[in-house]
């Protein structure tokens, strides 16, 4: 046993911890393009997460224009008719949440209104009361509601819950710079159609999708693959 202030080093150590292993690649993110965008956004919308950025790949493109990706953190901008601007990210390192949303600060500073959706297992819901439903949706706003999301009744995301990634960050700098911002939260137990319908819904009722596509969104998402 050391005392107190001494690190004892153990002769064998058979767990590795994360911290363990060196970061070989520190290669800073960038778009693939230089950002362009107009003066002023009506509104943004980032969706995060594997599901819904399927949703948007499958659809029809002739109302989404590429406009710029950060292909290593496998995101994407799209141009929306009337002034706005959809970005979906999916499969990103976490760490690198402050990155993204430095990168996405000239689009945050001038959008008259940011709407973010991000999915999460159901698994990670925590609540005191007994689940019936394999779909709960959730809502984080910032002091000043955007008024896109007005006409629908979202409750609101009860503690310990909490939003991660991207959204929260961009969440919290538009409540800095005291601009309105929501975020929906789809805790989904699995990728069966209806579950993907009422997704596509919200995107359909926000103009990103022109339809709901009864298509199954990416078999591999739907499959007992496990790699």
């Amino acid at each position: 046993m050391g005392t107190f202030g001494e690190i004892v080093e153990p002769i064998t150590r058979s767990t590795w911890e994360d911290w363990d292993d060196e970061i070989t690649d520190n290669t800073a993110l960038q778009w693939q393009w230089p950002l362009d965008s107009a003066d002023k956004i009506d509104t943004l919308f980032i969706l995060e997460g594997r599901y819904m950025s399927e949703c948007v790949k499958m659809h029809p493109k002739f109302h989404l224009q590429l406009k710029n990706s950060i292909l290593d953190a496998n995101l994407h901008l799209f141009e929306l008719p009337s002034n706005k601007y959809v970005c979906t990210i999916k499969d990103y390192n976490l760490l690198q949440s402050s990155e993204i949303v430095e990168l996405l600060k000239p689009l945050l500073t001038k959008s008259k209104d940011v709407i973010t959706i991000q999915t999460k297992p159901l698994l990670e819901y925590q609540t005191a009361s007994q689940l019936y439903s394999p779909l709960v949706i959730r809502e984080v706003t910032t002091s000043t509601k955007t008024q896109k999301l007005c006409e629908f009744k979202f409750e609101k995301l009860e503690q310990p819950n909490i939003v991660s990634g991207v959204a929260a960050g961009v969440t919290c700098l538009r409540e800095h710079l005291e601009l309105p911002a929501t975020t929906l939260v789809y805790y989904i137990e699995h990728t069966e159609e209806y579950q993907t319908d009422e997704i596509q819904q919200i995107l359909e009722k926000l103009k990103i999708i022109d339809s709901i596509c009864k298509t199954k969104v990416n078999g591999l998402l739907n499959s007992n693959l496990y790699i």
